[in-house]
C-alpha cells in the first residue's frame, strides 16, 4: 500500500483491504461522526451519500462495519477537509460511548492496571482491527498498538487509535496526569505543536513504535469511575460477546472477503462464496437475512466501493477496471456504476480531486 505526499489531502487506500476480515464497530464510527463532521463544517447525509454509505447501518450499534467501507469514509471526509491530522482530530472525540461494552468494562475496573488488562482481553469487540500489547520496562509501563494497515490510512487509524486511549482515560486520572512519552511511527506532521499541546506530554515523532508510554506508578491509581460490582457484570457479558464474535466472526466481512477473492475469475457467485465459507446455499443467504442483507447487495456494495477505488488510479482503463470486478465487458461496468451513481464511471473520474503534482 503507498501514501501520497502529506499536504495533498489524498489517501491511497488499497483495494486488498477487501480482501481482509477487518472492521470496524458501527457504534465506534457513529459515537465519533458528529463532532467530527461539525468540526470541519461539514454535512452528513452529503458525506454519507459521497461515500456510499447507507446510514441505516449505525442504527444497529453492535454491527461490525468492514475496514474498507470506514476508510472510504474517512477518505471523503479528508478530500473535503485536507487535514492530514484528521485521525488525530477523530481520536479526540471518542467517548465511553465509542467502545460500547469494551468501553463500560474498561470504566468500571479498579485501577489503570486492570483497565489496560480488559483492554487487551476485549479489544476485538470495538473491530476487528488492531492490537495492543504491553511492556513493562522498570518504572515506566510501553503499550503499543499494531495497526495492520500501512501507509497513510495506517497513519490515519493510528493516531485515532492511540489517541483515543488518552482521550477515554484522561478524565479518570488525576489532575495534571499524562504519559510520559506520546509515539508514532511516522513523521512529523507540519503543526507537531498540534499534538504536543493537547496530549500535554512529549510526542515523538520517527519513533519505533506507536503507542505511548506510561508511569509504572500511575496504573496503581485506583480509577475515579471503578465499581468492582459492575466491573464484574461487563466482564462477563464482554466474555459472552467475545466467545460469539469468535464463533462466527463478521459474517459480512467475510463474505466480502470471499468474493473479492473470487472476482478476478469472474465467479463470484453465491454458490461458490457458499462453499469456500463450508456453508450451504440456503444457510448463507439465512444468516444474511438475520443482518437484514442479501447476497446480491454484498455483492453490489463491494463492487461499488472497489469500482470508486479503482477509478482514483488513472493507470486503470475502464475495460481493465471491469475485468478486476467480475464483469465480462466493460458496458456491464458502466451500466451497474450508472444504477450506483447515477452518471458514467467516466463522467465520475473526471470530477476527483487530483493531487498536486508539485508534492
Amino acid at each position: 500500500m503507498t501514501s501520497e505526499t502529506e499536504g495533498q489531502g489524498i489517501m491511497h487506500i488499497s483495494p486488498a483491504v477487501a480482501g481482509t476480515d477487518r472492521s470496524v464497530s458501527a457504534a465506534f464510527v457513529d459515537s465519533v461522526l458528529p463532532d467530527l463532521l461539525a468540526h470541519y463544517r461539514l454535512q452528513r447525509a452529503t458525506v454519507l451519500e459521497q461515500a456510499g454509505i447507507d446510514g441505516a447501518v449505525f442504527n444497529d450499534p453492535g454491527r461490525l462495519l468492514p475496514l474498507l467501507d470506514v476508510m472510504r469514509l474517512f477518505l471523503v471526509i479528508l478530500e473535503a477537509c485536507g487535514d492530514p491530522g484528521l485521525g488525530f482530530e477523530t481520536g479526540r472525540r471518542v467517548r465511553p460511548r465509542s467502545y460500547q461494552v469494551l468501553g463500560y468494562v474498561i470504566l468500571a475496573s479498579r485501577d489503570l492496571d486492570e483497565a489496560i488488562e480488559r483492554l487487551m482481553r476485549f479489544e476485538k469487540l470495538s473491530g476487528n482491527l488492531g492490537r495492543t500489547e504491553r511492556h513493562d520496562e522498570g518504572d515506566q509501563v510501553r503499550l503499543c498498538w499494531r495497526c495492520p494497515v500501512a501507509g497513510e490510512p495506517g497513519r490515519m487509524l493510528t493516531e485515532a487509535a492511540i489517541t483515543g486511549w488518552v482521550t477515554f482515560m484522561r478524565p479518570l486520572m488525576p489532575p495534571g496526569a499524562a504519559p510520559a512519552e506520546v509515539c508514532f511511527r511516522h513523521p512529523p506532521p507540519a503543526d507537531a505543536a498540534r499534538y504536543r499541546d493537547w496530549f500535554q506530554a512529549p510526542v515523538r515523532f520517527n519513533a519505533d513504535f506507536d503507542g505511548v508510554r506510561l508511569p509504572a506508578a500511575l496504573l496503581r491509581h485506583s480509577l475515579e469511575s471503578a465499581d468492582p460490582g459492575l466491573g464484574r457484570m461487563m466482564e462477563k457479558e464482554a466474555g459472552a460477546l467475545l466467545a460469539d464474535f469468535d464463533a462466527h466472526g463478521n459474517l459480512l466481512s467475510r463474505v466480502r472477503s470471499a468474493i473479492y477473492r473470487r472476482l478476478g475469475s469472474g465467479d463470484p457467485s453465491v454458490d461458490a462464496v457458499a462453499a469456500e465459507l463450508g456453508l450451504t446455499v440456503r444457510t448463507l443467504q439465512s444468516r444474511l437475512q438475520r443482518q437484514g442483507l442479501a447476497y446480491q447487495e454484498v455483492l453490489d456494495g463491494l463492487r461499488r466501493s472497489l469500482a470508486e477505488l479503482y477509478l482514483r488510479d488513472p493507470a486503470l482503463n475502464l475495460t481493465e477496471i471491469a475485468l478486476l470486478l467480475g464483469f465480462a465487458e466493460s458496458s456491464s461496468f458502466s451500466r451497474a456504476f450508472r444504477r450506483w451513481r447515477g452518471e458514467s464511471p467516466v463522467s465520475w473520474r473526471r470530477r476527483l480531486p487530483r493531487p498536486d503534482p508539485s508534492g
